[in-house]
């Protein structure tokens, strides 16, 4: 029973179509939403969510200390604390996907921009270029920061996106003009952590992503 189960799980990963990676915002509302409407389509998809992640992260396979989020149409569904993130180069080998969707840069704001950061961004789109994946990246949605430093590495996460990703052949979903964090409510970072508001932004988030990414 145990082979059987695990020669499904194998085949059906090795179908996958679609790639999701993102961080913590994937987790919740928005991600839930996103699988739905992707399945909706009939499209197979393979999505992994890790808390606290970046671009180097899902390059070196660095373990986190939030949460996980990992599951595959018709098979897998797990979720977990204190993840290894995956590297981003063997989940391209092993699900060979024609779509990859990579949902970051939040994370990039507890800190300066490096030089690193850049290379990692490049890393990532390399890599999907080079399996022959259609390419999005889905930046951070609106924020609301709460310093003044804060609000001053979201405008350089936005132009860091902007310079790298436009003209590398991977689309740039500008999140933060497609969403409204609220003046008051919530930790200023995660949607689902606003009373009453903030599963549904999540949903329409995904929502307009999906539209960007499946253009009718």
């Amino acid at each position: 029973m145990k082979f059987l189960f695990l020669t499904l799980l194998l085949t059906q990963l090795a179908s996958a179509k679609v790639l999701v990676v993102t961080d913590s915002h994937g987790e919740g509302a928005f991600g839930t939403r996103l699988v739905e409407l992707f399945e909706k389509e009939g499209e197979e998809i393979s999505f992994y969510g890790v808390g606290g992640s970046t671009p180097k992260d899902w390059m070196l396979g660095l373990e986190q200390i939030w949460g996980y989020w990992e599951y595959h149409t018709g098979g897998a569904n797990i979720r977990s604390q204190k993840p290894k993130t995956p590297e981003f180069k063997n989940l391209l080998t092993k699900l060979s996907p024609h779509k990859v969707i990579i949902e970051l840069g939040t994370n990039l704001i507890w800190r300066d921009l490096s030089a690193d950061d850049t290379k990692f961004i490049q890393d990532m789109i390399r890599l999907a270029s080079e399996f022959k994946a259609e390419c999005f990246w889905v930046g951070p949605p609106d924020l609301r920061p709460k310093s003044s430093e804060q609000k001053r590495r979201v405008l350089e996460i936005h132009e860091l996106l902007k310079k790298e990703i436009e003209a590398s052949g991977c689309q740039l979903i500008k999140s933060w003009e497609l969403t409204q964090f609220p003046t008051t409510g919530g930790d200023g970072i995660h949607y689902d952590s606003i009373p009453d508001l903030g599963e549904g932004l999540a949903r329409k988030w995904a929502e307009s992503i999906f539209s960007e990414l499946t253009p009718q």
